[in-house]
């Protein structure tokens, strides 16, 4: 299942937000009203945000016309509406700690999966608490995109392939892959910053992808 895209922070207290082949596509920084200004990748602005009563914000194109807005909702999530205030979509927690995005009639229309960095872009509203986002079904590998910093890198690519057309074939494999996901969202959010954790785990992977690589574990483009 393909990755969407998915957004970094940046040095100045904002987000670099980037397509599925990592290309920048654009930034969203801090404004003096307590919300975001959006930039294309140009850095022209094509619009920013407001904090709104609610609690969430007020999306605006760049002429100040209202577009949309975005608010919690009573579940934990958010709900995303247009500038008439009809909701057009929600996400809801997940139990990985990502977010189940649905359309008005709570049919799921994408998930989103934790990872080490703070926020990600939810189908360009604004920004939501951290994961890489997936089209249907789709699953993050936590520690190796911390680690390796890309979720499409080689490294990843072949853990993926391992994770989907090795572990997921037996029980005892999709017992691991379930622990794997109950634990690491939980490890890269709190460890994921630190050196030590990073030379650790990076050290590990290496010989991990190594010996797959050995036994045929190829490591180019892989979509599922």
């Amino acid at each position: 299942m393909s990755k969407k895209g998915y957004s970094l922070p940046n040095f100045w207290g904002g987000y670099d937000h980037y397509d599925e082949n990592g290309k920048k596509i654009g930034t969203s920084e801090p404004n003096w009203l307590g919300g975001f200004d959006e930039y294309n990748n140009d850095h022209k602005k094509v619009g920013y945000s407001t904090p709104n009563w609610a609690g969430g914000y007020n999306e605006y194109d760049n002429s100040g016309k209202k577009t949309g807005e975005t608010n919690p909702n009573f579940w934990g999530g958010f709900d995303h509406l247009d500038a008439n205030g009809k909701k057009e979509s929600t996400s809801e927690p997940s139990l990985l700690g990502g977010y189940n995005n649905s359309d008005p009639k709570r049919h799921i229309t994408g998930t989103s999966d934790p990872v080490s960095f703070p926020y990600q872009a939810q189908n360009g509203q604004h920004p939501q608490p951290g994961a890489v986002e997936n089209e249907r079904g789709g699953e993050g590998c936590y520690v190796a995109t911390c680690v390796y910093g890309s979720y499409d890198c080689p490294q990843v690519r072949t853990l993926r392939r391992f994770r989907d057309e090795t572990l997921k074939q037996h029980a005892l494999g999709r017992t691991t892959v379930r622990l794997y996901y109950a634990v690491s969202p939980a490890l890269v959010r709190f460890f994921g910053h630190k050196k030590l954790f990073q030379r650790f785990w990076r050290g590990w992977l290496d010989r991990l992808v190594k010996r797959l690589n050995e036994k045929g574990v190829k490591d180019n483009k892989y979509e599922k």
